[in-house]
């Protein structure tokens, strides 16, 4: 379902410039910050980029996933708009589903993912996903965003199904 432990070369050619982007907009190997990407002017990644707000509980758990900003070939693959709400907002993404656990895992230990799920969505011609998931920094420079990018495959992606594995579909 997701690794952190991945080379460049396993990502799709879309996900591989966002990776890059992202790579070189650390600074003294501190994960980027959201303002770093000048989103929505980004020439990145065009169509596979989206970003989440990781919200907290008190104790600073991760508590839900709110989706800030999606980019056009992601938003007209989904039934539903999802900017603007949560992760638990919708059937089969909340709490136990697979999809959680890799926001989880990356709100925990803010590290690049790279994950594949099985697609469950309106088009007929899809069978799984290919994403990144890349921690981003917040005003207080923790990692309170996650920048997301998804390919859409139409075969079964082989990888990576060597890490993290959880309950629960996505």
């Amino acid at each position: 379902m997701y690794t952190s432990d991945f080379a460049a070369g396993e990502l799709q050619p879309e996900l591989k410039s966002l990776f890059f982007s992202w790579h070189s907009a650390l600074e003294d190997s501190r994960f980027p910050k959201l303002t770093d990407f000048g989103l929505p002017n980004t020439q990145i990644a065009l169509d596979v980029l989206s970003i989440y707000e990781i919200e907290r509980s008190e104790t600073g758990a991760p508590a839900d996933f709110k989706a800030l900003y999606a980019r056009t070939r992601t938003s007209n693959t989904l039934r539903n708009k999802y900017v603007g709400t949560r992760l638990s907002d919708h059937a089969g993404f909340g709490p136990g589903s697979m999809m959680w656990s890799c926001f989880c895992e990356v709100a925990a230990n803010p590290r690049p993912l790279l994950v594949s799920l099985p697609y469950t969505g309106p088009l007929p011609d899809y069978q799984s996903t290919s994403e990144i998931y890349l921690p981003l920094r917040g005003e207080q420079g923790s990692a309170d965003y996650v920048l997301v990018g998804v390919v859409l495959l139409q075969e079964e992606y082989s990888g990576p199904g060597k890490a993290g594995s959880s309950p629960g579909a996505g």
